[in-house]
């Protein structure tokens, strides 16, 4: 499967359009980890992960909170890839898990002669992640109900 379809199946990017997918891919690379070795972790990354294939553990550093599982199509990192800020969690393929890593750098370097990209791809980004924080605190209203 070719770098853009990969990034097609993610749900985060599900609206950006194939010339900006084309951008991002090009910046892309591809990673694969064996079960059991840490994909994300404290300091802050640069980069944001698409997991291809494979299951990714993702536990908070502090530990109080039971871990979160993503899988294909899914993707990690995208809050410390955004503001730059440490991340607080620990990644860990649950078995081989094939990546495709957007570092911001190189990202950047790919968007700036294409500043409407850069536009369309962080705004297909930031409506995912909002559509995120609705279901989370959906799921926290209905759980104070209960």
């Amino acid at each position: 499967m070719d770098n853009i379809a990969a990034l097609k199946k993610a749900h985060i990017f599900k609206d950006v359009p194939d010339a900006v997918l084309k951008l991002v891919a090009a910046a892309a690379e591809e990673m694969s980890v064996p079960a059991g070795e840490t994909i994300l972790s404290s300091p802050t990354p640069d980069a944001l992960y698409v997991i291809r294939s494979g299951t990714v553990r993702v536990t908070p550093e502090a530990g109080k909170a039971p871990p979160v599982f993503f899988g294909t199509g899914e993707t990690v990192g995208e809050v410390p890839f955004l503001d730059g800020e440490s991340v607080g969690v620990i990644a860990t393929a649950l078995e081989r898990v094939d990546l495709l890593v957007i570092r911001s750098p190189k990202l950047n370097d790919a968007l700036v002669g294409h500043p409407d990209a850069g536009y369309q791809l962080y705004r297909a980004i930031a409506k995912s992640l909002a559509g995120r924080l609705r279901r989370a605190v959906g799921m926290i209203a209905i759980a104070k109900e209960g």
